[in-house]
């Protein structure tokens, strides 16, 4: 576990999470009033948009809505609800 991931449990600790779950590196189950997955990001640091998909599969295979967890180059920890966002098939922009 690196510190920043410790850091991002400690936080959710400190805000009466119970952390459930290390699935991987960045990627734990907690829960509150209900169960989440949390994935870890740094700010800055590029990851593939592959891998937000995959967590994203993930959260709905577990019934556990996902939270980006954003550490900042300050240390400071921001949480963002993240979902799929499904777009209808054969939608054509029109020229007006």
């Amino acid at each position: 576990m690196n510190v920043l991931e410790e850091q991002v449990l400690s936080d959710l600790r400190s805000r009466g999470f119970k952390i459930v779950e290390r699935i991987e590196d960045g990627l734990f189950v907690a829960e509150k009033d209900e169960r989440y997955l949390f994935y870890v990001m740094v700010e800055g640091v590029e990851k593939p948009l592959r891998q937000l998909y995959r967590v994203l599969n993930m959260g709905e295979t577990l019934s556990a809505p996902v939270v980006l967890a954003l550490v900042s180059n300050d240390g400071v920890v921001t949480y963002y609800s993240a979902h799929k966002l499904r777009l209808p098939r054969n939608v054509h922009a029109q020229a007006t």
